[in-house]
């Protein structure tokens, strides 16, 4: 996949943009705050539907407007064009058509509905400086970033996903009525069996990913560290479902065919079934109390991430340094993840972070990437052309972009 043209309209600080890139490597430097990341996390919002960073639509539409427009025009790996666009209105827009604030998507100009049907089209695999809050932030940090993992690989995750979310919110809105109103078992049962099943498959898509992550992540780290430290990850959801997925695979011998490739349908079927009826079981025991306090007391929407460092928690023990290794580690098995799984090498965007990385970092970083398109910022344009050499060789004619105050002025290179 290559990017070829961005187009933007009222998003952050570009009121209008129509900026042609280079197939290789794209450089955009300039002062702080002048629009560089920017342009990176509009090429995350149009791929990806989301921003790296822990914001709303809202907050990406350029302060006066009501709506904003991103548009990548793309390049597949056959060569053939195609486009990527994503329209946000709010609640003000005169031309959303409604009153409230939505979000449209489009494949070469043709409305899709379903985010499955969008995501995954053209990957990208971004590092940033917020990559270190996965190691030390809240669990929803992991969780974002291990949900944006597997739907790069399977898109249709996402629809599981919002079902759950959708019937989830539903009970803890009728919980709230019940802890007035008395339990309505009738109601429950609706929800909680469905729920059962829906958080059934997840963590079976979820367990499945966090033993390719820490696979590809303690080998990384591994590298990063000349073996002195060993990285490990781990599955945490509702209580007792791990165990139950690791007996199933132990006694069936299929730990690595379900690593690899996933289980196949008749096996999907009956760890699914095993899984929701522990699940439901779970759900049920916390019914009473459930209704007491109107909220759901169990549920993968708590799920999490444990990162050990030689067997020690990285959240309590692990220095800075340390964390922003491991950061990078998870970063990089991303990046290889999607390039295995998905056959095609995602697109590198790499915001201020190079100037942060030793070399040997720098090095595990840029190796195995020398045919990908990458978007790199920074603030000083020599950096890149006096400290890394090896990049520059491995993609010739480089594009360079001057950032001014939400102004990109192209060099001649």
């Amino acid at each position: 996949m290559r990017i070829k043209n961005i187009k933007l309209k009222n998003f952050r600080n570009y009121e209008r943009l129509d900026l042609q890139v280079g197939p290789s490597l794209n450089i955009f430097y300039g002062e702080n705050a002048q629009g560089k990341t920017n342009i990176i996390e509009s090429i995350t919002v149009c791929t990806s539907i989301t921003s790296n960073k822990p914001v709303h639509d809202k907050e990406l539409t350029k302060i006066g407007s009501n709506e904003y427009e991103v548009r990548l025009d793309i390049e597949d790996d056959n060569d053939s064009p195609l486009s990527l666009q994503v329209n946000y209105y709010d609640e003000n827009s005169e031309l959303s058509g409604v009153s409230t604030a939505k979000r449209q998507l489009f494949v070469d100009d043709i409305e899709v509905k379903r985010i499955s049907d969008y995501v995954g089209i053209c990957n990208t695999v971004i590092f940033a400086p917020e990559d270190l809050n996965i190691v030390k932030g809240s669990p929803n940090n992991r969780r974002k970033f291990f949900n944006c993992l597997i739907s790069k690989v399977s898109p249709s995750y996402l629809n599981i996903l919002g079902q759950f979310n959708k019937i989830n919110n539903q009970k803890n809105a009728a919980l709230k009525k019940m802890r007035v109103n008395g339990i309505n078992d009738a109601e429950l049962d609706y929800y909680d069996f469905s729920i059962a099943d829906l958080s059934a498959e997840i963590i079976i898509y979820r367990y499945r990913f966090s033993l390719l992550l820490s696979k590809f992540a303690s080998g990384f780290h591994s590298a990063i560290s000349d073996g002195n430290e060993s990285l490990e990850i781990s599955y945490s959801t509702i209580t007792g479902s791990v165990e139950l997925l690791k007996k199933f695979l132990d006694e069936n011998n299929i730990v690595d065919e379900f690593i690899e490739r996933g289980p196949n349908r008749p096996n999907f079927e009956r760890i699914k079934a095993i899984l929701s009826s522990h699940i439901l079981a779970k759900i049920k025991a916390t019914r009473q109390t459930d209704a007491e306090r109107g909220i759901s007391s169990i549920g993968i929407n708590k799920d999490d991430l444990d990162l050990l460092l030689s067997g020690l928690q990285m959240k309590k023990f692990a220095s800075q340094g340390q964390q922003r290794s491991a950061s990078l580690s998870l970063k990089m098995a991303e990046l290889e993840i999607v390039k295995k799984y998905t056959s095609s090498m995602p697109i590198l965007l790499l915001d201020d972070v190079l100037s942060e990385l030793d070399v040997n970092r720098r090095v595990r970083l840029m190796s195995g990437v020398t045919t990908a398109q990458i978007f790199i910022t920074c603030t000083d344009k020599s950096y890149i052309e006096n400290e890394m050499n090896s990049l520059l060789e491995n993609h010739p004619d480089p594009h360079f972009f001057r950032v001014e105050k939400g102004v990109i002025y192209p060099e001649n290179n």
